[in-house]
């Protein structure tokens, strides 16, 4: 039993443990959201609007599990879900913003692009963790 006044956890007890998080985030990723339209070029072809770097930084990605088949429309579609995590102080992430994998020991995600479907949100968190999946439908040769 804490004595009067006190709280069994130190107040600063997660700013302690914090580092130890980004400290296994040792792949590095940049995430983008495109907003806006884009805009049509004197020769009327289609440019779509740069995307906004929201994160730069150290992440951890977490293997995926089997893929998940499915059909849409008349075609079959392939995606695999991993999660990703960032620093916890990150700016806002968005469901549709675009994770690309930068550098990693694991040089299959090097390149890879992740299409966030889930921020996860908490009132008690060591590092920012998102759901993002993996269209391997169509893989080039």
């Amino acid at each position: 039993m804490p004595f009067a006044g006190h709280t069994p956890i130190h107040p600063r007890w997660s700013e302690h443990h914090r580092p130890v998080s980004t400290g296994l985030q040792t792949a590095r990723c940049t995430i983008t959201r495109t907003a806006g339209g884009g805009a049509l070029d004197e020769s009327n072809v289609w440019h779509p609007a740069t995307p906004t770097v929201v994160y730069r930084g150290p992440c951890r990605v977490g293997s995926a599990e089997a893929a998940s088949p499915q059909t849409v429309g008349d075609q079959a579609v392939s995606e695999t879900t991993h999660t990703v995590a960032i620093e916890w102080d990150a700016a806002e992430v968005l469901e549709g913003d675009i994770v690309t994998i930068n550098a990693s020991a694991d040089l299959g995600l090097v390149g890879k692009q992740l299409r966030v479907t889930n921020p996860r949100y908490g009132s008690e968190q060591w590092e920012r963790i998102l759901s993002t999946t993996d269209d391997i439908t169509r893989r080039e040769a």
